[in-house]
């Protein structure tokens, strides 16, 4: 199977490969936390449309590890000799397939523009070049904007029969209500901490503790424990911090915060969702005991959090991580991400002093 390390969503993954080879809709939603392996599902269904040596279940490829796709940003002397993925399967691994097109917001861009989508939508409108039909991947769904979306709506209600597209976003709420009621929606939840920690332990190879105290801190996303292993990671410390200062907090601090951490709705989506599985920590902390702690970079995270924990009476608990949750989807549903932010740190610090 090439999926072998696919963690989370193998039952999922399975139900769609069927739906695929009986009876498929032309155009998937697939919504859900960043990180945690829509993308890889949708290019191994792509992989088992187009692969010419066994289409299905049995595609050549390995999305998750393909010497194709990691040479594209190695150096010359780093690249692998041997692929034994066949020519379909490379092509659509270094996205020059012909019949393989995926479109995803360019770097230090907010959106996928409509440029992007005229683009797709005119191949799209061709007829298969080597393969039974196109496979369209859009990636960064959430950012299309009115005008993207707009031009997208009419292939998504007269879609070409041999085409099948697979739009990937952290939500459907920003898309327009004709736009997804022309897609099949299919949710993927976030993965356990233990789907994380073999996912790090698998690639990375970490030992065990270190993988397990990283992925309680990861958010639901693989893509998350990366970071915190790289070194890239999520203001944690800081944002600890500061809930350790709530008390304090008056409403130039609260701006400040805002400024700081929630000024753009992706900041503000990432944040929230960190301080909402923080507080899931501490109630763990608060109503199981406290982990050990280890000699991991998490060690700190998880020492600071016990600390807040016991400070904090459990109402307060629960009080802050429903505000953040309720924040959340109310930037997702497009509101001022900054005016959310400065509400719910001064809910948090009215809630620290005992105040409603």
């Amino acid at each position: 199977m090439p999926l072998e390390g696919l963690r989370g969503h193998r039952a999922l993954y399975d139900r769609l490969l069927a739906e695929l080879h009986s009876r498929p809709a032309h155009a998937y939603l697939f919504a859900g936390p960043d990180g945690i392996g829509k993308a890889l599902i949708a290019e191994a269904l792509a992989h088992s449309l187009l692969c010419e040596r066994t289409r299905g279940a049995g595609f050549c490829c390995r999305p998750d590890r393909c010497p194709a796709r990691e040479a594209a940003g190695a150096a010359a002397d780093e690249r692998p000799t041997r692929c034994e993925c066949c020519a379909g399967c490379v092509q659509v691994a270094a996205g020059v397939h012909p019949d393989f097109i995926r479109i995803e917001r360019a770097a230090k861009r907010t959106e996928v523009s409509i440029e992007q989508v005229r683009g797709l939508i005119a191949r799209l409108g061709i007829r298969p070049a080597r393969a039974p039909m196109r496979v369209a991947i859009i990636e960064d769904g959430e950012t299309l904007n009115l005008a993207a979306q707009n031009a997208l709506l009419k292939t998504l209600e007269e879609p070409p029969g041999f085409t099948i597209i697979f739009l990937i976003a952290r939500s459907e709420r920003p898309l327009l209500d004709t736009v997804r009621s022309r897609l099949r929606l299919v949710r993927f939840a976030a993965l356990s901490p233990g789907d994380i920690a073999a996912i790090l332990i698998g690639r990375l190879n970490l030992e065990a503790e270190r993988a397990q105290s990283i992925a309680r801190l990861a958010r639901g996303s693989a893509a998350h424990g990366f970071a915190l292993v790289e070194g890239s990671a999520p203001p944690t410390a800081a944002l600890l911090g500061a809930l350790d200062r709530a008390a304090t907090i008056d409403f130039a601090a609260a701006q400040a915060l805002a400024q700081e951490f929630f000024a753009n709705r992706n900041d503000a989506l990432e944040n929230f969702e960190l301080i909402a599985r923080l507080f899931e920590e501490m109630l763990c902390s608060k109503l199981l005991g406290a982990r050990d702690e280890d000699d991991s970079g998490a060690a700190e995270s998880m020492r600071l959090m016990k600390q807040i924990s016991d400070r904090l009476e459990l109402p307060a608990l629960l009080s802050a991580m429903e505000g953040a949750v309720r924040a959340a989807t109310a930037v997702e549903a497009m509101a001022n991400p900054r005016l959310q932010a400065e509400s719910w740190w001064m809910e948090v610090a009215r809630a620290v002093r005992g105040k409603t």
